[in-house]
């Protein structure tokens, strides 16, 4: 048979192979798919197996990367927009599925380029068939050409934990991982015993039929014994640690989210992490704004609130940042703030306690939601503090927030009256002057507007100067509310300035609102921040909201003395913050030498509890008055750990007694002979049927210099054993005891380094 004939039709991994990696590459498909990324995904199972298939058939030819490579770009990338545009123009011909694939692209470019979000799916669509071709195609072709499985497996396997470590992951996404698992060790295992094989045939060694069964038969048993014993220990707490780490990827995907926001604005999937519409470390205006009808939360309060999860500090002229500072992880039901800020309220008369039930419904990345001011959140929780005052610039959860289950937060709820913020003075502490007065980047007469707006209103005091900044923009008929709105042409205008003063800038959403409102208070020299997170949603039952993607919402707050952070809206299309008149004004409050609040506030109390029907707290978290999550999980820990490492020590006693009774009825020399010969044979040395005692005694003992001596005297027992006609003696038979007994490290470590180069290369044989 010709030699190209031969390596196409028998190569030397198999078509089961083949077959084995597409079966992984189609788990790959079925997660990704599972994620609706976009809609209309069916196109990437015929990528990834024509992917595979590619790779193979190059791969198993002789012509260079040079030619190969190119070749696997230019099919990849023509069939990648065959098949998107075959599912998403079904009706065109191809050249005009082409020509709309091209504009989407542009006009995709185009809108990311200006910070707004595109609604085009197809881009999003031919990246992923890239994305699915590159992995599939070079895990084959790794496989076939460089006959490098563990590769191709990681290759996969990466790309599989990569793309469930950014979705929010259920047991059926688990159920892709494990059959991917049992697929990738059982091609493992096949590659494992052509290469034993070959190497049998390279020592000329004589094979035996029975022995390729045996080795796979305990390759399988082995695969179900780690799966099952895999899908056990992630069933208990004792996973508590790789939980951790599976939260820190879902970090690292949220900082992507965060980073370039536009870019995966138009991403479908509700299961994604890194979708538009998010509240991150800076706040760029992007100039549109999501206004979907699509449910994010369900929460139970007695009223709709403003749930706050980022504040920022720092105005860039074109958006907001959070100052760098410090984070903290506050425990489940730990006090969020045990010691003194600035931001406690304190007139006890002026806020209400209450606990409010968050049941997530889509993602919110790590971003915790909070009415007021939180005292208390019943989940893990990490708090970022601007400047690394004790200031809250940011609430994120410490464990992942799954979808279908929520979390109770304690709060103390506003109730001021307009006489209780007249009467607060403007004696603010310096931690609020350090980090919410500057205001570098405003224009002469965006201070001189908000000089004329107080001054027209008459308003002396700070509340009437907030409100009146808010009335100004609510009601001033140049100002118009739009979810589509332009940016400042030239990238160093201030984005307030053009706002207030361009006949094309007068028009935006809540972002330009509170933009302006927090920039023209800081000129009149109030405190101010802009915060983001949901306007109040609509109400569904007695006592309980829904918040949807339109809900998202940026509004500004001024700080007050005595009474912290409040609301003031300024934007069009959101009800008015009502505060009742007041006729009594609560006498100002002076904390304690401490820093605590004094007992007009205390954050020990949980108030009225409000829950929802079938309430399930997230990983980490519990109910207000329940025990703690770990508590009951230790002592059952500690009984599964002890069961695993009593079977771990059984197995490997029977191992021991069994290897023990295999040469116990064995002569002098001959049982110290095969000892040493099955403890090699392990190392993967076995001896050759051709070779004699003393010449595979002298090939150990080139693996094993150190012990040169003690081979030789097994060596010499052996032959003396078997060929002089004459039985050993007790001092021989001690001396060749002990001569085994000096070996059995050595040889453990000769069987470690072989296994270890053989992981690295690929390869079981040397």
């Amino acid at each position: 048979m010709p030699e190209l004939l031969r390596r196409f039709l028998r190569p030397r991994e198999g078509w089961s192979s083949l077959a084995l990696l597409i079966v992984m590459v189609v788990t790959l498909v079925w997660s990704v798919q599972r994620a609706e990324w976009v809609d209309h995904m069916d196109y990437l199972l015929p990528v990834a197996v024509v992917a595979a298939l590619a790779g193979a058939l190059l791969g198993l030819t002789r012509l260079s990367v040079v030619f190969t490579l190119p070749v696997a770009a230019l099919l990849g990338a023509g069939y990648v927009l065959f098949t998107i545009g075959g599912e998403y123009f079904p009706s065109l011909d191809q050249a005009g599925r082409l020509i709309l694939l091209r504009g989407d692209a542009l006009d995709w470019t185009r809108i990311v380029i200006d910070g707004g979000f595109a609604p085009q799916l197809s881009p999003y669509a031919i990246a992923l068939g890239m994305l699915m071709w590159v992995t599939a195609f070079i895990a084959s072709y790794t496989l076939y050409r460089h006959h490098r499985v563990l590769d191709s497996i990681l290759l996969v396997g990466v790309a599989l934990v990569a793309n469930m470590s950014a979705t929010f992951t259920d047991d059926a996404d688990f159920l892709y991982l494990v059959l991917f698992s049992i697929v990738a060790l059982l091609l493992w295992l096949r590659i494992a015993l052509v290469n034993r094989e070959e190497n049998w045939r390279l020592r000329r060694v004589k094979e035996n039929l029975d022995v390729p069964g045996q080795i796979m038969r305990s390759g399988v048993t082995f695969i179900a014994g780690s799966i099952a014993l895999a899908w056990i220990l992630t069933t208990v707490a004792v996973a508590a640690p790789l939980t951790g780490v599976w939260s820190n990827l879902d970090g690292v995907w949220s900082d992507i989210r965060n980073q370039f926001e536009g870019a995966f604005g138009g991403l479908a999937g509700t299961d994604s992490r890194i979708q538009g519409n998010s509240f991150g470390s800076s706040l760029r205006v992007q100039g549109s704004w999501d206004s979907s009808d699509s449910p994010v939360m369900t929460v139970a309060s007695p009223r709709a609130y403003y749930l706050r999860t980022v504040t920022y500090d720092v105005y860039t002229g074109h958006g907001w940042e959070i100052s760098e500072g410090s984070d903290r992880r506050v425990e489940a039901g730990d006090r969020i703030f045990p010691g003194y800020t600035p931001e406690r309220p304190l007139a006890g008369d002026s806020f209400n306690i209450e606990t409010i039930s968050i049941e997530i419904q889509d993602s919110v990345g790590r971003n915790v939601f909070t009415p007021g001011y939180p005292t208390k959140a019943y989940l893990p929780v990490v708090v970022h503090q601007p400047g690394g005052q004790p200031l809250l610039g940011a609430l994120q959860s410490g464990v992942t927030l799954e979808k279908g289950k929520g979390y109770k937060i304690t709060a103390a709820i506003s109730d001021t009256t307009e006489a209780m913020l007249v009467s607060a003075g403007d004696d603010y502490p310096p931690e609020i002057v350090a980090t919410y007065l500057g205001i570098d980047g405003a224009t002469q007469r965006t201070k001189d507007e908000a000089r004329r707006v107080i001054t027209a209103a008459g308003a002396e005091d700070p509340y009437h100067q907030a409100k009146a900044l808010a009335d100004y923009l609510r009601s001033d008929p140049r100002f118009a509310y739009t979810t589509v709105a332009s940016l400042p042409s030239d990238p160093n205008r201030d984005l307030v300035d053009f706002f207030l003063f361009d006949a094309d800038g007068q028009r935006g959403y809540c972002e330009y609102f509170a933009t302006a409102m927090a920039v023209m208070a800081r000129t009149l020299g109030l405190p101010a921040r802009v915060a983001v997170g949901y306007a109040p949603g609509e109400r569904v039952d007695e006592g309980i909201f829904q918040y949807r993607k339109k809900n998202a919402h940026a509004w500004a707050e001024i700080y007050f003395p005595q009474y912290g952070w409040q609301i003031f809206e300024s934007t069009h299309s959101i009800p008015n913050v009502v505060r009742l008149p007041g006729s009594a004004v609560s006498p100002p409050v002076e904390p304690t030498g401490s820093g605590l609040p004094t007992q007009q506030f205390d954050e020990g109390r949980t108030g009225d509890v409000f829950t929802l029907p079938s309430f399930e707290p997230v990983p980490g978290g519990f109910e207000p008055g329940g025990q703690r999550p770990g508590d009951e999980n230790r002592i059952g820990n500690a009984w599964i750990m002890l069961a695993l490492f009593t079977l771990f020590l059984a197995f490997a006693g029977w191992r021991l007694l069994r290897s023990r009774r295999r040469f116990r009825f064995l002569a002098p020399g001959d049982r110290q002979w095969q000892r040493l010969a099955f403890a090699a044979d392990r190392a993967g040395v076995a001896q050759r049927p051709s070779e004699t005692v003393y010449e595979y005694a002298g090939w150990l003992e080139e693996q094993i210099p150190q012990r040169r001596v003690e081979i030789h005297q097994i060596a010499d027992g052996k032959v003396w054993q078997s060929y002089s006609g004459h039985s050993i003696s007790s001092d021989l038979i001690a001396l060749l005891e002990r001569a085994w007994s000096r070996l059995q490290l050595p040889l453990l470590w000769l069987t470690l380094r072989k296994w270890i180069r053989s992981l690295l290369s690929g390869r079981l044989g040397s």
